[in-house]
């Protein structure tokens, strides 16, 4: 099958798990192919959940036999210090200390919430996510 449909299927299955999916990349290397991805949720995803949704991810691969030969499925959490960009990233993001920078400023704080496009911290700071140059989570 194609990679797309590949993609489509984990999609699906991490959204029925009540994940985000934050990435998800299928690539060759070597003899072999890896298909790795990254999920989240707020408040932190924990093993168990990663183990569960790989579990899946990879049961319905081999049912529907969309990887064809020998593959490595690598289910992950993104961890601290991942470039954030996507509206998913935002949301796996409230209640995390983030540093932040726009064309005005550079700042840390805390996401308090994350609603139409629009970022809010615990200081009271709002901003567009669409004036955010960089954005990372930090300890």
């Amino acid at each position: 099958m194609a990679h797309d449909d590949v993609l489509e299927h984990v999609e699906e299955i991490v959204a029925e798990s009540g994940l985000l999916l934050v990435d998800t990349n299928l690539f060759q290397a070597g003899h072999r192919r890896i298909l790795r991805v990254l999920v989240d949720k707020v408040g932190r995803v924990g093993l168990d959940e990663c183990a569960a949704v790989s579990r899946s991810i990879a049961n319905t691969i081999e049912t529907l036999e969309l990887i064809s030969g020998a593959f490595t499925l690598e289910v992950s959490s993104p961890g601290i210090g991942r470039q954030l960009s996507t509206e998913n990233d935002w949301i796996r993001c409230v209640g995390r200390k983030l540093d932040i920078k726009t064309e005005s400023e550079e700042f840390t704080a805390v996401l308090a919430n994350y609603s139409d496009g629009l970022l809010t911290f615990e200081d009271g700071k709002v901003t567009d996510f669409d004036n955010v140059l960089s954005a990372r989570e930090t300890i």
